[in-house]
């Protein structure tokens, strides 16, 4: 049998106690712990040891601008949640916890001498059928008492797992745990120094649950192996609501996954979501699905997208943008990211400013199919789907056939060559504005200025022209392809005409 609860809950995480015995109920204690947050830290405490330590209770009592300016914080919080006064709310609170000491006091002398086990836990949690539970807090208080640092205090708590273990001790260690991680400067001394806060969901998860230990640091210290093989031994709610309630802090907050990169901190994102819905239930109790629609809405805004979908030429920036909304988390991102892709299509330069001008037609063709791909595969409505194809297809087709009448790359014969610092290198194909020739050993930087001679030897054109230009890439074959133009005008005509009669009589 247990006591009735005296707690009430009226918004916002505020609870009401109409006694003391209510003050040590775990609602009332995670209160407890927001409201002496501060104290409680710089003191090495957890609300348990303030509510049943009569020295900890005392100490903070006898503080009295201290213990009144918490009082008053609580009051207020009170206070406004149920629009009442908040002189009553201060006269109820030091109250109850005057009564709550006098109790504690009590509590005390029933306890034995003897060092605290798990099975002495258990069989003060059923000494008292309404006040046991507080009893057994009390002596854990006790067991706790000078503990000089929070890895001290959990190692005090850990020592008393054990085989045989009653359930009653269990929940005891369970709540005291659970607080002990609640405390801010805890975290960083059990778990580790803060590297970034994909890790710290890592290790947090990972003391649930090994299916989340995905990095090497998940069990970096004592602490976390022990706890997490307590935790799978035990049932444990108390402290699958602390971690819960650590985890989403970290994902509402702004500090970064990963990055503040916004390339690095999309992928993060995306890991991150994927790793904490291994698990449905976990995942809904996390709310998961809301807050990475938050983050990756903050990470799709209008100063980041051109970070995120860099460049100058739409296809490229199309593949990304289409690659990203397959993988955005949520409406909010996708939509963004719809109107930019939307955008990119129906701008009125997309065919000047399709690809790279180094490309040839051919290759431009290949991309515009890639890309007609990706439109398919992407998860777009119907209606979309339809109206980027409608704008895509015929730009294809414009461009297939710009390849057939304008800038096809013609194959070269045997005589065909360039001389790149007196060095003869074998011609494999060219077009009105691109070379490709190899294979060549050595070095050659995309966007390197090359100076080389041009030698063709066909039935149809024998010509020897000077040409400059910049390398577009260089093939693990060899090869390199570099975008040119003749430096002689008569020259640049001569070759014009022979791709182009029409094109070339403009020039």
């Amino acid at each position: 049998m247990s006591a009735p609860s005296g707690v009430t809950e009226v918004s916002g995480g505020v609870v009401l106690c109409q006694d003391a015995h209510a003050l040590s109920e775990r609602r009332a204690r995670v209160m407890v712990g927001r409201v002496c947050r501060d104290y409680l830290d710089e003191n090495v405490l957890i609300p348990i040891e303030l509510l049943h330590h009569s020295g900890h209770a005392k100490l903070l009592n006898n503080a009295e601008n201290l213990c009144a300016a918490l009082i008053q914080k609580a009051a207020v919080a009170q206070a406004q949640a149920t629009n009442s006064p908040v002189r009553d709310k201060v006269k109820k609170l030091y109250a109850i916890t005057t009564a709550a000491i006098t109790q504690v006091e009590a509590f005390e002398k029933r306890l034995p001498a003897t060092p605290l086990t798990h099975r002495l836990l258990a069989q003060l949690t059923a000494s008292d059928p309404l006040y046991g539970t507080r009893i057994a807090f009390s002596a854990l208080a006790r067991h706790l008492h000078l503990s000089k640092s929070w890895t001290e205090k959990a190692e005090r708590c850990l020592a008393l797992f054990g085989e045989g273990m009653d359930p009653s001790a269990i929940t005891v260690l369970d709540e005291a745990l659970a607080e002990i991680l609640s405390a801010k400067s805890a975290v960083p001394e059990l778990l580790g120094r803060f590297r970034d806060a994909k890790l710290r969901i890592v290790q947090l998860m990972s003391l649930l649950d090994s299916r989340y230990a995905i990095d090497d640091e998940a069990y970096a210290t004592d602490f976390a192996r022990r706890l997490h093989e307590i935790a799978s031994a035990h049932p444990m709610p108390a402290l699958r609501e602390a971690i819960v309630a650590l985890t989403r802090r970290l994902l509402i907050s702004s500090v970064p996954l990963l990055s503040e990169e916004p390339t690095e901190e999309f992928r993060a994102t995306k890991e991150t979501y994927a790793l904490l819905t291994r698990d449905r239930d976990m995942a809904l109790e996390l709310g998961a699905a809301d807050l990475f629609e938050k983050r990756m809405v903050r990470l799709v805004t209008a100063e980041k997208l051109t970070k995120l979908i860099p460049g100058h030429y739409s296809a490229p920036k199309l593949m990304q943008g289409l690659q990203l909304f397959e993988e955005a988390i949520g409406d909010g991102p996708r939509e963004i990211l719809l109107k930019y892709i939307s955008y990119l299509f129906e701008h009125r330069d997309l065919e000047k400013e399709f690809a790279d001008p180094a490309y040839s037609p051919e290759e431009k063709v290949e991309i515009a199919q890639e890309l007609r791909k990706k439109v398919i595969s992407s998860g777009l409505s119907d209606h979309r789907r339809e109206a980027f194809l409608g704008i895509l297809d015929p730009l294809t087709q414009r461009l297939a056939a710009g390849e057939q009448r304008r800038s096809a790359r013609t194959q070269c014969g045997p005589e065909d060559h360039v001389l790149l610092e007196g060095t003869r290198i074998p011609l494999k194909n060219w077009s009105a504005i691109g070379l490709l020739f190899g294979p060549i050993t050595g070095t050659f930087l995309e966007g390197e200025i090359l100076n080389l001679t041009v030698k063709i030897k066909n039935p149809k054109l024998q010509i020897t022209f000077d040409a400059e230009g910049d390398v577009v890439r260089y093939t693990d074959e060899g090869y390199v392809a570099m975008r040119y133009r003749c430096k002689d005008a008569q020259m640049a005509k001569k070759v014009a005409l022979y791709f182009d009669p029409l094109a070339g009589a403009r020039v």
